[in-house]
C-alpha cells in the first residue's frame, strides 16, 4: 500500500541523509564536533515532534533520576528524551527528570559504530535495571516503563554492499550478552541510510509448544519468552524513518493504549509489518517473572492488554 504518509517519511528520511551529506566537510574538523553533533540533535527531534502525540513533550540532555538503591541515582546524559503528557511541564526544564515521567528516550549519533551499539545496549539495560517492575503483569516483566532507542544518520560501513548485515551481526552480539532480560534490551536502531530494527519478544507456553511438534523439537516444552531486533533483509518498501515511526508507536502503545487508533493505522498500512529476521534470544519465562505471574499464563485465565504473548 502506498500511503500518502509513507511519501512524507521517506521525504524526510532524504533529507536526513542529504545533512549527513552535507555536513562531511565540517564534521571532519575537531573544532565543529560539538557543533555538528547538536544540529544531528536537532534533526532527529524535527523529526519526532512532528511525528509523535502532541501531548508528548520533547527535550535534549537529560539525566534520568532511577529509583532503586543499588545502583547508580542517575543515567549518564541522554541525548533526547519523551515525555509523558502527565510529567508537570515546570519540571520537564530541569537537566534531571525523574526516569518515570519519561516514556522514551534516545541515543542520537552521526555515524553508527561497533562502540555505538554496545553503549546504546548497556545504557538501555542501565536504566531499566535503575527501575522497578510496576505491577505483576505480564507486561510489566516484559516490556519495559521506558522505551530506548538509537538513532543515526549513517554508519562505518555505509560504504559496504552489506552494511545492515554487519549491523545485525552488532546488534545479536550484544543482545547475547547485556540484556539479562527482554525488558532491558535495546528497542529501536534507526539508520538512515541501512534500516531500522525494533524488538519483538514472544512467549511460547507449554501448551502451544506441546501442540506444536516442530517446534518442541527444536525448543523444547518450557514455557519460553523470545526476544530480539527484527529487520527484513530483503528489499525494504518502506524506508527506514517510515519503518521506525510505525515501531515508534507500535512501543509507545504498549504502555499508553490511548495511542492504539494511529498505531493500528501505521501497522495496517505496512505492507510487510510482521516481516523480517529474528534472531531471538531464548529466556525461561520461570526465570523472569514471580511465581503468580508464571501460574496465571500456566493457567491462561487473565486476558486484556497486560496479558498477551507478544510485545
Amino acid at each position: 500500500m502506498n500511503s500518502e504518509h509513507h511519501k512524507w517519511l521517506e521525504e524526510l528520511n532524504r533529507s536526513i541523509l542529504e545533512t549527513y551529506q552535507g555536513e562531511q566537510e565540517m564534521a571532519g574538523k575537531s573544532e565543529h564536533i560539538q557543533e555538528v553533533g547538536h544540529r544531528v540533535e536537532a534533526k532527529w527531534l524535527e523529526v519526532l515532534s512532528a511525528w509523535l502525540p502532541p501531548q508528548y513533550g520533547i527535550d535534549t540532555r537529560k539525566y534520568l533520576l532511577l529509583e532503586t538503591e543499588d545502583g547508580p541515582a542517575k543515567t549518564k546524559e541522554t541525548d533526547i528524551v519523551v515525555f509523558h503528557p502527565h510529567y508537570p511541564k515546570s519540571l520537564r526544564s530541569k537537566s534531571d527528570v525523574l526516569a518515570s515521567g519519561v516514556a522514551a528516550a534516545f541515543s542520537v549519533k552521526r555515524t553508527l559504530t561497533k562502540d555505538s551499539i554496545a553503549q546504546a545496549f548497556e545504557n538501555a539495560a542501565q536504566l531499566r535495571r535503575g527501575m522497578k517492575i510496576r505491577d505483576h503483569t505480564l507486561r510489566h516483566y516484559l516490556a519495559p516503563p521506558v522505551f530506548y532507542g538509537l538513532l543515526a544518520q549513517s554508519s562505518t560501513w555505509n560504504k559496504s554492499e552489506n552494511a545492515a548485515t554487519k549491523i545485525k551481526d552488532m546488534v545479536d552480539e550484544n543482545d547475547k550478552t547485556i540484556p539479562r532480560s527482554p525488558r532491558e534490551g535495546l528497542d529501536f536502531i534507526c539508520v538512515a541510510d541501512a534500516g531500522c530494527w525494533s524488538r519483538k519478544t514472544a512467549v511460547l507456553t507449554e501448551k502451544y509448544l506441546t501442540t506444536h511438534p516442530a517446534l518442541e523439537f527444536f525448543l523444547g516444552r518450557e514455557t519460553i519468552a523470545i526476544s530480539g531486533m527484527r529487520r527484513k533483509y530483503e528489499a525494504e518498501a518502506l524506508s527506514p524513518l517510515t519503518k521506525f515511526i510505525g515501531s515508534l508507536w507500535q512501543k509507545l502503545a504498549i504502555n499508553d493504549p490511548t495511542l492504539k487508533p494511529l498505531a493500528d493505522g501505521l501497522r495496517l498500512t505496512d505492507p510487510d509489518p510482521e516481516g523480517g529476521q529474528f534472531s531471538g534470544r531464548r529466556y525461561k519465562l520461570d526465570d523472569l517473572v514471580d511465581s503468580d505471574v508464571m501460574d496465571n499464563v500456566r493457567s491462561e485465565s487473565p486476558v486484556g492488554f497486560d496479558w498477551m504473548y507478544q510485545y
